[in-house]
């Protein structure tokens, strides 16, 4: 299975507690519903930027810098934890086929994959031919869930979606300022699926895959999705929609800057 079993079994104990009370469902159109036209993406809303100013920058005055060198290698782990579960939901079904995906891989995204990057594809590999032999609970890779009905784009799409829990995989450390803004892009997928579904998600989950040596080592954080959390993702969804509608610069984040961001230095953000 893809979820190992002591998170099951930890999802479960929670379950037993009683189910999760929240208010602000995906259905609860009174809540949920978009307040402005301009709908951001779920990673708009679950942004690194502490002011949202990346927002401004890239929809309003139409500034699209080159990513971080740390960004970059971030999304590569990404893809390539990801690549092997694609490939078995079109139908690879052994080590062979996906050994041979992993090098069109890094041909498409015009990498060489380091000692650590083959490993994340190694893990990911095992893990999806597992949840393929398994096959106990329904598993979709990057599924398409209509996002408008609750204020986002179009579609969006979580890494993966086991039975109706989303899941998300970051090169990010599972401390700290970024953990919780995955905990934010999971509480707006949770809305759409509820909004699409009817079906109450509960619970959500984060991959961290850090990294000791060369060797990825995954951590699986599973997140409640309250109210409290509910609340916060529209919060930052309204704002978000507000800057970009309305061309309104919130100014540079100050402290709360990450080192890495790809603006720093632009238009008065701090260098």
């Amino acid at each position: 299975m893809v979820l190992p079993r002591r998170v099951w079994d930890y999802i479960r104990s929670l379950g037993s507690e009683g189910p999760v009370y929240a208010e602000i469902r995906g259905w609860r159109f009174d809540y949920v519903a978009p307040r402005y036209r301009y709908r951001p993406s779920v990673s708009e809303v679950a942004s690194y930027c502490p002011s949202h100013r990346d927002a401004y920058l890239q929809h309003v005055r139409g500034l699209q810098p080159p990513r971080s060198l740390r960004a970059q290698y971030g999304v590569l782990v990404h893809e390539f934890f990801l690549e092997p579960f694609r490939l078995v939901d079109r139908g690879a079904d052994s080590l062979e086929a996906l050994t041979a995906g992993k090098y069109r891989l890094a041909r498409r995204l015009g990498v060489r994959a380091d000692r650590f990057l083959e490993r994340v594809y190694e893990l990911g590999a095992i893990l999806a031919l597992q949840s393929r032999v398994d096959g106990d609970i329904p598993l979709r890779v990057e599924p398409p869930i209509p996002g408008a009905p609750v204020g986002l784009s179009d579609t969006v799409r979580p890494d993966l979606l086991v039975g109706f829990i989303p899941v998300e995989v970051t090169a990010a450390g599972p401390w700290g300022t970024y953990g919780s803004k995955k905990e934010l892009q999971l509480a707006g997928y949770a809305l759409a699926i509820e909004a699409w579904t009817g079906i109450p998600v509960d619970y959500g989950v984060v991959v961290y895959v850090t990294r000791r040596s060369d060797e990825p080592r995954p951590e699986w954080r599973v997140v409640v999705i309250d109210d409290a959390l509910r609340r916060s993702f529209l919060r930052e969804r309204d704002e978000v929609a507000m800057i970009v509608e309305n061309r309104v610069d919130p100014g540079p984040a100050g402290e709360g800057c990450p080192s890495w961001c790809p603006f720093r230095g632009v238009e008065g953000c701090p260098g």
